[in-house]
């Protein structure tokens, strides 16, 4: 009976929302064949239903599909009813516009999927949830579960997924700060999309590349991506794509102060924008742009024409999108035309509509704006008051990016030189192989007679040059850690002296002038620049010395950490050079890394002990353990990296650990 109440309130609310002939029809045939089957057949006919009505409010999408979640469950068809639970999130996310209903979806259904293993459906469910968080603004929890989706989608070997993955990540990871990381992301999913060749969302991970570059003020780099994107999106004829590329080319414009040809992006945005199927959508905005462009070119004819083509469109939708393009326009015109007091209402709408969405750079111009309207009726201390807000907000800005722009950079330095010199020893490699096979055809030619004595000459070479390449690997491993340690030994005294001093002679400036908002932004921002430097080096080793810095490090550990820490050492400061003790104390702390990364450990013991002959190093945990082999050991960068700084030492390294036994390593250093 249950069912056939069912199929009635499809028939009899698809009849009356249907929208024309044909979709009526369909759902009547459907409801009529849901009403008179069962189970498998029944669950077919209901997933066709929801075809015809997917994503559409007002042919009842939302009751059609819970009722067919709801039966797929109960047939245990789980995948089935999975896929159809990431659509309903999908819906709530980015249609129904209620990320917090979809959370609620995942919270009900989560304990009957999770264990689903091997599942697209699940792929999907933890990618749309991951949306969910980010659209109300949890990016840690969405980060969680964009890591989640990838997992799943490497597990699935659901390639597609797994690009969405690394590009909703990206965008979250450039959110909150984590630019280089974002950059990765990125580029992976564009990887996978070309592999797909999945056009239109390479053109959307492209921009997305562009966009993070712009966020930190790469221009040149937005522009390379962007062009690229651009003359693709002109090939396959994606008009979708062109808005947003052209739009967002015209902010850089904007911001480089290149007025005429964010003009002509502008323009483009437009053409682009009225050859698509949803003009209205976005040509408020670009309308609203065109109008400030024009108006600060001093073109007040072309200003006065966008803004009455834009007034219509709010006249005839005011929807709140539509009331800020409209507002933001109005301010500027209103000014030009020295109706402050308008200008100066306009403005403070706008001001107010900005600071709502957390939009910060929309914000600073319109504190600017206003500043600029109490500067023209002669009112200097509101004027002053939002020009202060204004550099606030400006200064918090740049300085965030000039930090963030200071690790992205050094981040691709390091790759890109690192990359460059193995390229060259890779090139002399081959080199040497290319010689050594033209003397092997050289010595065949030249006498059977000397054939084997030859053989043996180039066996004993072959032998000697794998011994050199293995010594030159060695020498370049080391030579890269040395390399790193003294450009990043360089950088933090360029922040410490050049940029830490001038940050405090600025505070001190601010306190004079008796600015306290200034001079505690200034104070947070040297705080954040000494932190830099210590991460870069640890200015420990200069005042405290090598051993005492280890207790330092270790006292930490014991304090900010569940670990139990035993530390036991001897008074190893003179027994390495300056070198040496960086090297050392970098050991000791990558060591300790990985035990609180990957051994999920509650206790560690640490011992140095000074010998006649050296220094010993233990250092155990009770953690997860790992089977140590040599292929482990090539392919971890940091067990590699802490081979090579007890090589710098003359040491040597051995490493002892099981599976949930733990891990053991213990070093010997010769003493000089």
């Amino acid at each position: 009976m249950r069912f056939i109440r069912f199929a009635f309130i499809f028939f009899a609310s698809m009849t009356l929302c249907a929208q024309d002939l044909e979709v009526n029809q369909s759902v009547k045939e459907l409801s009529a064949k849901i009403q008179t089957s069962e189970n498998t057949e029944r669950l077919k006919w209901m997933d066709s239903l929801v075809s015809i009505v997917k994503y559409k409010s007002e042919l009842k999408y939302d009751s059609i599909v819970k009722q067919t979640i709801r039966f797929g469950i109960e047939l245990d068809s789980l995948e089935f009813a999975g896929n159809h639970i990431a659509d309903f999130i999908y819906y709530l996310n980015n249609i129904a516009r209620n990320p917090e209903a979809g959370l609620a979806l995942y919270n009900l259904h989560i304990d009957t999927f999770e264990h689903l293993g091997k599942s697209s459906a699940l792929t999907r469910f933890y990618l749309n949830v991951a949306d969910s968080y980010y659209y109300l603004n949890d990016l840690e929890r969405a980060t969680e579960f964009y890591n989640k989706s990838i997992a799943y989608a490497k597990y699935s070997e659901e390639e597609r997924l797994l690009a969405f993955s690394y590009l909703y990540l990206g965008y979250t990871q450039s959110d909150t700060g984590k630019f280089a990381r974002a950059s990765k992301n990125i580029k992976s999913a564009i990887t996978i999309f070309s592999e797909e060749k999945d056009t239109f969302n390479i053109l959307s991970s492209k921009n997305a590349l562009s966009i993070l570059y712009s966020k930190n003020s790469f221009f040149k780099e937005a522009e390379t991506e962007r062009n690229e994107a651009i003359e693709l999106a002109r090939l396959s004829n994606n008009t979708d794509n062109l808005i947003g590329l052209y739009f967002n080319a015209a902010q850089d414009c904007k911001k480089t102060s290149e007025l005429l040809k964010e003009i002509e992006y502008l323009e483009l945005a437009l053409i682009a924008n009225s050859k698509t199927d949803n003009v209205l959508i976005l040509k408020p905005i670009i309308l609203s742009e065109l109008v400030i462009a024009y108006s600060e070119s001093n073109n007040e004819e072309l200003a006065e024409t966008h803004f009455g083509e834009l007034k219509t469109m709010y006249l005839d939708d005011k929807s709140e999108s539509n009331r800020e393009s409209f507002v933001y326009a109005s301010s500027v015109l209103e000014f030009n035309k020295k109706n402050y007091a308008t200008a100066l209402a306009y403005g403070k709408e706008y001001l107010n509509i900005r600071t709502k969405k957390n939009s910060y750079e929309e914000i600073m111009l319109a504190e600017k704006f206003i500043s600029k309207v109490y500067a023209a009726i002669n009112d200097p201390y509101q004027s002053n008051e939002h020009l202060v807000n204004y550099y606030k907000i400006k200064d918090s800005i740049t300085n965030a990016q000039n930090i963030k722009s200071l690790t992205y950079y050094q981040t691709l330095y390091e790759t890109e030189k690192r990359d460059r010199q193995i390229e060259t020893q890779s090139t002399s490699i081959e080199l040497l192989n290319a010689e050594n096979r033209n003397m092997a055809q050289l010595f065949i030619f030249g006498s059977l007679g000397l054939l084997a004595m030859f053989g043996g000459i180039l066996f004993y070479r072959s032998f000697i040059n794998a011994k050199k390449r293995e010594i030159v690997q060695k020498e370049f491993s080391q030579e890269l850690i040395k390399t790193q340690e003294k450009e990043r030994t360089r950088i933090s005294k360029d922040l410490h002296d050049s940029v830490g001093q001038q940050l405090v002679l600025l505070k001190w400036k601010t306190q004079t002038l008796n600015q306290p908002d200034l001079s505690q932004l200034v104070q947070n921002t040297l705080e954040e620049v000494r932190h830099i430097s210590r991460d870069l080096y640890p200015v420990t080793l200069t005042t405290l010395g090598l051993t005492n810095s280890i207790e330092q490090l270790l006292s930490e550990l014991d304090e900010t950490t569940e670990l139990f820490v035993n530390l036991s050492i001897d008074n190893v400061n003179n027994d390495f050079d300056e070198v040496e003790t960086l090297n050392f104390y970098r050991f000791i702390q990558e060591s300790l890394s990985n035990v609180l990364k990957h051994a999920n450990a509650s206790s560690l013991f640490v011992n140095i002990l000074k010998q006649k002959n050296g220094v010993k190093v233990l250092i155990r945990d009770n953690g997860n353990g790992f089977e140590v082999s040599e292929s482990v050991k090539l392919n971890s960068l940091g067990l590699k990296t802490m081979t090579e700084r007890i090589n710098i030492l003359k040491g040597s390294l051995a490493i002892k650990s099981k599976k949930n036994k733990g891990t053991l390593i213990l070093v010997q250093i010769p003493g000089h």
